[in-house]
């Protein structure tokens, strides 16, 4: 941490601040949201043998990394024998 940092969070807290958690910031938004994730959830149940390149054709304007991010941490596939399966098989999954 540097001693600029703690001067600033010392005049902060000297100016009447109270709250030691950080404020919400106003950086970039973040492009994944339930549509988009429902999307790619759509296409991976068209056809199960796709690949991460593939979805990149089907939805030029989101990056390789963020859909990556999509299919392996909120949709919880994961590659198994050339297919994408479901992580965590449910009895309704099970049966299809």
């Amino acid at each position: 941490m540097t001693d600029g940092m703690v001067r600033k969070w010392v005049r902060q807290f000297n100016d009447g601040r109270t709250n030691v958690h950080d404020e919400a910031w106003s950086g970039r938004h973040s492009v994944v949201n339930d549509g988009l994730v429902a999307k790619v959830n759509e296409k991976i149940r068209e056809n199960r043998r796709f690949t991460i390149r593939m979805l990149c054709d089907e939805f030029p304007q989101i990056s390789k990394t963020v859909l990556h991010e999509i299919v392996t941490n909120r949709l919880n596939y994961r590659k198994l024998c050339s297919r994408w399966v479901s992580k965590m098989l449910t009895d309704v999954h099970k049966t299809k």
